[in-house]
């Protein structure tokens, strides 16, 4: 299972529901864990790197689509580089 580890402040996004997508960096690194995934694909998001029974600081969700952008500048990530755009929905 693939596991998102994030800062707080975009951990509570994620669990409030205000964030629906993450972004990663267009890395071999990845390209290659998203990019061949069959979609869609259970995920967890973590809060740091908890014990992996903490309930409270991890989510599951499930990753609709990957694609790719050329410009993440309007992004979180807010990079002149390409970055990954993975959509996902909490379970």
């Amino acid at each position: 299972m693939l596991t998102f580890n994030l800062k707080k402040e975009w951990f509570k996004k994620i669990k409030s529901g205000e964030k629906t997508h993450e972004y990663r960096l267009y890395t071999d690194y990845w390209a290659s864990r998203l990019l061949y995934r069959k979609l869609p694909c259970v995920c967890v998001f973590a809060c740091g790197y908890p014990a992996k029974n903490d309930r409270n600081r991890r989510l599951k969700a499930i990753i609709k689509n990957v694609s790719a952008i050329e410009n993440g500048i309007n992004t979180d990530l807010k990079t002149n580089e390409a970055v990954l755009d993975i959509e996902f929905e909490l379970i």
